[in-house]
C-alpha cells in the first residue's frame, strides 16, 4: 500500500456554495489527516455529493479554500465514467500507466540484452529501478485482487465501459480509485452496488487504511464497521456538527443532544415568559397608580418604576439577541410515506412457469414453476451479476397490468428535461393539484415541480421514483436496492412502511439492516445460474 505520511492532508476552510442561486452551505470548514475515516451524512439535496466535488477538485467553491499537503494523493469516486468508449482493461490499468509501460520497456530491453546489445544494461537498470519504486512486482497481483473482489474481473477487457452495466461502471470506478493507492479518499455511496462479499472487503479495507477517509454512505452497517467520526451537513446550520463514533453512535449521540437543546429551549422560554409577564405587570401597575393618584410623592415613584420596567424590557430584548440565547430547535421536514393497501388481494400473488431471467440476449437460468403466495415478504439476495435485478424485471413482465410497482435499481433511462411534476403525472394518473399535494410530502417544494430531473440530486431521484411506485397502489411491490442514495430519515420512513405494506413484497438489496426492519420473512438466493428458494 502506498506510504502515507503526516503531510498528507487536506484542509478546507469557509466554503460556500449556491446551486440555482439557492445556497447549499455556507462557511464549512473541514481538516482530514492520517487516520481520520470520516462519514459525511445529512439530509438528501444539502449539498454533500457536491462539497465532496470541491474537496476534490471538480467543482469550484464561490467562496472559501481547499489546501492539500505536498504528498497528498487525492482519490475521488463517484459513479459515472468520464469516456464510455475506452475499454474495461485500459481504464483499470489507466492510473499504473506508467508501470506498465516500463515493464513493457524492460520485456523489449531484455531481448535486446539477450541478443548481445550490452550498451542496454546502464537503461536497464535505471529503468528497473524505477519499476521496484512504482511496486511493479505487486502491480498485477493488485488489479486482480481489486478486481476480484469488487466483482469485475468477469468482464472481458476490450469490452467498452458504454457496454457494461450501471452497477458494473461503478464497481469499476470504485476498482481504479483503489489502484491509485491514494493517501486522501473521497467516496460518495461506494456501497452501491456491490454484493455482501465486495462490502465486507471494502469495509475491510478501509478500516485499515492508513489515510485519510471521507466518505458519503447510506449503509448504517458499513459506516459502524468503517467511521470514527461523522459529520452532518444538516441543511440547518451553516458549520458542520461532528459527532464521535460510527453511525449508531452518531444517532444515539444526535437524539441525546436534540432532547437537552428542547429541555434547554423549553426552561429558556418558560423564564423569558415569566420575566415578560413580570414587566408587563409592573408597567401596568406604575400606569395605574400614576393616572389613580395625584399626590405628587407616588406619581414620581409610579414614574420611576416605570423607567426601571421598560429598562428590564431592554435588557430582556438585548438577551434575546444575544449568541447565548438559544433559538427554538428546528428539523427538515421528513419524507411522508404509507403504501395504500391493496384493493384486490387475488392480484396479489404471482404465479409463473417456464419463466426464462435473461440479461440482454443470455439467458442466465430458467424458472420452471414458481409461486409467489399473497402477502409474502421476500428478500432476494446473492452476488453481484447473478441476476437479482434480471429475476426481477422477468417477474414484473408476466405480472397482470396494474399489479406491480417496480423500484428500479438505478436511474438510468430517465429523460432528464422531462420535470417532475410532469414525470410523476406521465406514470400516475392525476390532477396537477393531486400531484402537487402528493409531491409536498416526499419533500419536492414549490420550486421543484417544474424543475428538470436533472437538476435533482441522487437522493431526490431515488424519492421521485418512491413517490411513483408508492402511488400507482399496486399489490406487488419490487423494490431494487430500495436504500441506495437516502437519507438516514427517508431511510426510517421507508423501512416502516414497508413493513405496514399489507400486500406482496420483493425486495432486491444487500443491507440487512433495512431487511430486518422492514420485517422481510423468506430469502431467496440468486448465484450459479439457479435461484435458491
Amino acid at each position: 500500500m502506498f506510504a502515507v505520511s503526516a503531510r498528507s492532508f487536506l484542509k478546507a476552510t469557509g466554503l460556500s456554495l449556491a446551486f440555482h442561486a439557492e445556497p447549499l452551505f455556507d462557511g464549512v470548514g473541514l481538516t482530514l489527516a492520517p487516520g481520520d475515516r470520516v462519514a459525511l451524512v445529512g439530509p438528501n439535496g444539502v449539498g454533500k455529493s457536491s462539497l465532496l466535488k470541491v474537496l476534490a477538485g471538480r467543482l469550484s467553491a464561490i467562496a472559501g479554500r481547499v489546501e492539500y499537503g505536498p504528498d497528498a494523493r487525492v482519490g475521488y469516486f463517484f459513479q459515472q465514467v468520464p469516456d464510455p468508449g475506452q475499454s474495461v482493461g485500459a481504464f483499470l490499468r489507466e492510473p499504473l500507466a506508467e508501470l506498465f509501460a516500463a515493464e513493457a520497456r524492460l520485456h523489449e530491453l531484455e531481448r535486446g540484452i539477450e541478443s548481445g546489445r550490452l550498451s542496454l544494461l546502464d537503461e536497464y537498470g535505471t529503468l528497473l529501478e524505477r519499476f521496484e519504486t512504482l511496486g511493479g512486482w505487486t502491480a498485477r497481483a493488485r488489479v486482480d485482487e481489486v478486481s476480484q473482489r469488487l466483482g469485475v474481473a468477469h468482464l472481458d477487457e476490450h469490452t467498452p465501459l458504454a457496454r457494461v452495466s450501471g452497477g458494473e461502471q461503478a464497481r469499476l470506478m470504485l476498482a481504479r480509485v483503489l489502484l491509485t493507492e491514494p493517501s486522501i479518499l473521497l467516496l460518495d455511496e461506494p456501497t452501491n452496488h456491490l454484493d455482501a462479499d465486495a462490502v465486507a472487503w471494502l469495509g475491510d479495507y478501509l478500516a485499515a487504511f492508513p489515510g485519510a477517509l471521507l466518505v458519503i454512505s447510506h449503509d448504517r452497517a458499513f459506516l459502524d464497521r468503517v467511521a470514527t467520526q461523522v459529520v452532518e451537513l444538516d441543511g440547518i446550520h451553516d458549520e458542520l456538527q461532528t459527532y464521535e463514533g460510527g453511525y449508531t453512535a452518531y444517532r444515539a449521540e444526535k437524539q441525546a443532544r436534540w432532547q437537552r437543546l428542547l429541555l434547554d429551549y423549553e426552561a429558556q422560554e418558560k423564564y423569558r415568559a415569566r420575566l415578560a409577564e413580570d414587566i408587563e405587570a409592573t408597567k401596568g401597575h406604575a400606569a395605574a397608580t400614576e393616572s389613580a393618584t395625584a399626590n405628587d410623592h407616588w406619581r414620581r415613584i409610579a414614574k420611576k418604576v416605570a423607567k426601571k420596567a421598560k429598562a428590564r424590557e431592554r435588557r430582556l430584548d438585548r438577551e434575546l439577541q444575544s449568541a447565548r440565547w438559544i433559538a427554538e430547535p428546528r428539523t427538515r421536514p421528513t419524507l411522508t410515506l404509507a403504501f395504500p393497501d391493496p384493493e384486490n388481494d387475488a392480484l396479489a400473488g404471482l404465479h409463473v412457469k417456464q419463466l426464462p431471467v435473461m440479461a440482454g440476449d443470455r439467458t442466465l437460468f430458467e424458472l420452471a414453476d414458481l409461486e409467489i403466495k399473497p402477502g409474502a415478504r421476500i428478500l432476494i439476495s446473492g452476488p453481484n451479476g447473478a441476476g437479482k435485478s434480471s429475476l426481477l424485471a422477468a417477474l414484473a413482465a408476466r405480472a397482470e397490468p396494474g399489479a406491480v410497482a417496480v423500484l428500479p435499481q438505478t436511474h438510468d433511462g430517465l429523460r432528464l428535461e422531462t420535470s417532475v411534476i410532469d414525470y410523476f403525472r406521465s406514470r400516475v394518473p392525476v390532477y396537477p393539484e393531486d400531484a402537487e399535494q402528493i409531491l409536498t410530502g416526499y419533500l419536492f417544494g414549490e420550486e421543484q415541480w417544474e424543475a428538470p430531473l436533472r437538476a435533482l440530486s441522487a437522493g431526490e431521484l431515488r424519492r421521485l421514483l418512491l413517490a411513483v411506485a408508492v402511488n400507482e397502489g399496486a399489490p406487488i411491490l419490487m423494490l431494487d436496492e430500495p436504500t441506495n442514495y437516502l437519507d438516514f430519515d427517508s431511510l426510517d420512513v421507508v423501512e416502516r412502511a414497508v413493513r405496514a405494506f399489507t400486500g406482496t413484497v420483493l425486495v432486491v438489496s444487500h443491507d440487512r439492516y433495512f431487511a430486518q426492519a422492514a420485517g422481510l420473512s423468506q430469502e431467496w438466493v440468486v448465484r450459479a445460474g439457479e435461484l435458491d428458494c
